[in-house]
Formats: C-alpha cells, structure tokens, sequence
C-alpha cells in the first residue's frame, strides 16, 4: 500500500530523485537552478526523515541472504555489458594529462611506490606539467597502483569501484513492495548515465570510483555500527577526499554525550592503525599536511574556471551559481565555515530526545555531505556521485527487513 507518510518511502523517493537531478534532469535546458536545488533539498531531506526510522539491527554474519545472492548474480550478468561500454569509453579517449591529469599523476606515483622509490613518490613529475608536484593522499593513489602490477588500464580502478558501492548499496536483504524495485531502477538510472552519458567523465577521466567505494563504506559502517569498520573507513575517507571532516566534531560530541567511550577509542584505534601504515611509515606526515593547505588555492582555481568554463557552474549542480564570479571569497567562506558549523547547529539546535537518537551519526553524515558538496568552489559534474551513492546505500538499508518499527 502507498503511504507517504511512512519515513521510509520518503527517504526511497528522495534518493530516486536525487539520481535523477545528478543524471537525466541535467539534459532538460534551462532547468539548472530547479535542478541543484533538487538535489540539495532531496539530500537535506533524507537527514531529517532518518531521524524518524528506527536502526538497523544486524550482525554481519547475518547479512548473507538467498536476496543478497540473487542480486550478485544479476550484477554477474550486468557486468559484460559494463565491460563493454567502459571498454569503448576508454579506446575513445587515451589518457592524457592534457585533458585531466589525475589519473596520469597516479600512476607515476604507483610507478615510483612500486619500484621501492618510496622517497621519491612525492617529488615533482617532470613529464607532467614541467614538474607538477603529487598532492594525492595514498588512499587514493594507491588503489590505482595495482594496475601497474598487473598491467591493465588505469581506469578499470574507477569501474571497479563503482560496481562495490554498487554492492554495498544493495547489500540489505529488503522487504517486499514496489519501493525496492523504484531503487533499483535508481540504481539501473545511475549505472546507465556514467556508463553512457558524454559529460559526466567519471569513468573516462577521474579516480571518483575509489571515492565513491570509501564513502559507501563510511555510510555503511556508521548504519552496522561496527567501530572497527567504522575507524578503517574514516581513514580511507579522510586519506584519500575528506569532505566528510566537517561531520567528525559532530560524531565526536555525540558519543561523549552518549558516554560510548569504548565505541570511541575503538574508531578512533582502527583509524590510526590505518593512517600509520598507508600514511605515516611509509612517507611521514608531511604528504597530509601539504593536502591540507591546498584549501589556500581553491580561490583561484575558481576564479579561473569563472574566467574559462562558466559553463561547469551554470549546467552543473551546487550552489555556487548563485553566487557569481564576483563572490568567490565569500562563497569559499561559507563553504570552510559552514562544513564543520552547520552539522554542530543540527546538534545543538535539534531536541534534547533526538540526540539519543539511534540514527543521528547517520544523519549529521548524511547532513554533512550534502552541504559540502553543494557549496563547493568548483562544480565539476563528476564530483557530485559521492553523495549521490550516499543517498542509496541509506535507502538500501532503510529497506532492510530486519529493521524495527517507524519510530514515532
């Protein structure tokens, strides 16, 4: 039966139409501004309803399902075509650092890391740009690095990734009814746009699938509440794009609110180990603070990109279109201050009850995400697919079978 006012649907219809703002609604001329204001509120929106479902209850021993292995062989039978269209993607367009030079940096630096070349894996690359000097933390470079082992093409990193957050968002065991099927058509809409469409470049130029697989993970550790999986993803978040940071303050108070003191130190153990092997002992700390000072050059990235491609600003999502090449300094502004302030005033200006809550990490998460991404310097398309992905794996265990009665 169709109910609108059950949370759960509304989160499932917020995630359809936050795939279909970021993909198909984007042809539509002149629909620009409706169309990021869509996506902001569609992501704003699962926030809020995520606070009035209850948590899931699972084991991770209970995951497996005779549902969960249905959905792997119906993504074993979709993967020769994902094989074929990326394949044509990547014989189309050889990889040149001319066109988009992350992936060309990568894979110098998988070269020198694999050649024992540790000290030298950020030095500058003479080949690229006169000597253009790598600022990529190892979470995301590293990934990349096995193509060079085993000699295949950069870009199937990016596929590969795609297709396991694809995995962690249909990993629930759901519950009967058409909500199921609208998201797997989301799923299917989103699939068919990075595989088909001209514009997106994900798998033609970027390492967002890598991207896309860690922050999939984050969601998917914070909804088991799992620390140790929650400690390992928040370093491969925070060590390859961190812009979730803003949300790690906001966790941070509520388990001392909380008094989850062992769940804490438990996260915050698993991400150091993390950080001290693919970080600390093998290139010191200086890589990560080099990666933090690069907010300083944003501002004039985008001023140059106001100057040569408007058109990323006007025919893409985020807010930043409203703001004009006149107000760059004050849109960055509010990008830096508003990520770690506006999930601190959700917590302190949502009721007392609601901070016991058991899905408030999940929605201060998903809060977090969706005010950085719309408010970034820079729209490039690619880019908004993180939160997008986000917004299904939270449908996909809102889903989830096991879950508890809609809390009241």
């Amino acid at each position: 039966m169709f109910r609108l006012k059950d949370p759960t649907t509304i989160i499932v219809l917020l995630a359809v139409l936050q795939v279909l703002s970021a993909t198909y609604l984007l042809d539509i001329l002149n629909f620009y501004a409706i169309d990021s204001f869509i996506f902001l509120f569609t992501g704003l929106g699962i926030s809020f309803y995520l606070l009035k479902i209850s948590p899931v209850q699972v084991q991770i021993k209970n995951i497996i399902s005779r549902q969960l292995l249905f959905k792997l062989l119906v993504i074993a039978l979709l993967l020769p075509i994902s094989y074929q269209l990326a394949r044509q993607i990547m014989d189309n367009t050889p990889l040149r650092y001319q066109d988009a030079d992350m992936l060309p940096i990568m894979k110098i630096m998988g070269q020198r890391f694999w050649n024992s070349q540790w000290k030298q894996v950020y030095q500058p690359i003479p080949e690229i740009w006169n000597g253009i000097k790598p600022i990529y933390l190892p979470a995301i470079w590293l990934p990349f690095s096995f193509s060079i082992v085993f000699h295949f093409d950069i870009r199937w990193i990016t596929v590969c990734g795609i297709w396991l957050s694809i995995i962690l968002c249909v990993l629930p065991a759901w519950k009967k009814g058409w909500q199921a099927f609208l998201l797997i058509a989301a799923i299917l809409t989103l699939l068919a746009w990075l595989h088909t469409d001209d514009d997106n470049s994900v798998i033609e130029l970027t390492e967002e699938g890598v991207v896309f697989f860690y922050y999939a993970l984050l969601t998917t550790a914070i909804i088991i509440r799992n620390p140790w999986l929650l400690g390992i993803s928040i370093a491969l978040c925070f060590l390859s794009r961190y812009s979730f940071i803003g949300w790690i303050p906001f966790a941070v108070l509520i388990l001392l609110i909380r008094k989850e003191y062992i769940f804490l130190l438990k996260t915050i153990a698993a991400g150091l180990i993390v950080t001290l092997i693919i970080l600390v002992l093998p290139f010191g700390i200086s890589p990560l603070l080099d990666h933090l000072h690069l907010h300083n050059e944003y501002i004039s990235h985008a001023v140059r990109v106001w100057r040569d491609n408007p058109e990323f600003y006007y025919e893409d999502l985020g807010m930043a279109k409203f703001f004009g090449p006149s107000h760059v300094q004050l849109f960055h502004f509010i990008l830096e201050g508003g990520t770690f302030l506006f999930p601190l005033a959700f917590l302190f200006f949502v009721r007392k009850k609601t901070l016991t809550q058991p899905n408030i990490l999940l929605a201060g998460f998903q809060l977090s995400i969706t005010f950085f991404y719309n408010f970034l310097d820079v729209t490039y398309l690619y880019l908004y697919y993180t939160p997008v992905f986000v917004s299904l794996v939270i449908a996909g265990w809102s889903l989830y079978k096991a879950r508890m009665n809609v809390l009241t």
